[in-house]
């Protein structure tokens, strides 16, 4: 026990001295992602039902970056964290988060799921369960470089979920785009008897400005 301990604070050493994934110019620190960066990367959003952290872009772009493909798992914490704080100003009190689930073949490549990774500091933050209420039915393409129709087409009927009678939940996820895989969790979501769905998201991409408000009444990536 002793010896997980100090290998633990070694590893967290070691990472803090880390180059910033998000300017490569400062150590990461503990956080995963270096003070100045932090600062600038979070420009809050609110529409509807669903919240972000700041664009897709700049500083929080390539935190999410590093998470998602570089694997930063540390970061997971920092912007978990900071999800909650923005779910709890908003005055929304989940009794349940999830978070929008990889396919599995994607996750064993991948070696982790980001948006679990999220949600669950999300949620012990918030002091509610992380429950993996969403299964993904059929792999899809990635979401990345289609066009909003195509998005669409893409996910519709692609997830389930377990019963969630009466849960008000908070979905998880890094990204948001379009809006088409959130909308699709939450229909099966909906579907399964949860009352409410409210998003929760670490960065708003650019492409979601110009959807126009037809991308507005969506809910998530």
């Amino acid at each position: 026990m002793l010896r997980a301990g100090a290998d633990a604070v070694f590893s967290g050493t070691i990472g803090a001295l880390l180059p910033c994934p998000a300017c490569r110019a400062r150590s990461a620190g503990r956080k995963g992602c270096c003070a100045p960066c932090r600062r600038r990367a979070l420009r809050p959003g609110r529409l509807g039902d669903t919240l972000w952290l700041g664009p897709y872009a700049g500083p929080l772009g390539r935190a999410v970056r590093a998470l998602k493909y570089r694997g930063a798992t540390r970061l997971a914490a920092w912007l978990g964290e900071r999800l909650a704080g923005e779910v709890a100003g908003a005055g929304w009190r989940p009794t349940v988060v999830c978070a929008v689930p990889l396919h599995p073949s994607r996750r064993r490549r991948r070696g982790f799921d980001q948006a679990l990774l999220l949600a669950r500091r999300a949620a012990a933050a918030l002091q509610v369960p992380c429950r993996p209420l969403l299964a993904r039915t059929r792999a899809t393409r990635s979401q990345a470089r289609l066009p909003r129709e195509e998005r669409l087409r893409n996910v519709r009927g692609a997830f389930r979920s377990d019963p969630a009678p009466g849960a008000r939940v908070l979905l998880v996820d890094d990204v948001l785009t379009t809006g088409a895989t959130a909308s699709a969790c939450r229909a099966a979501l909906l579907a399964a008897g949860a009352t409410q769905v409210r998003i929760a998201v670490v960065a708003r991409s650019e492409r979601t400005h110009h959807s126009g408000p037809r991308a507005g009444s969506l809910t998530g990536r």
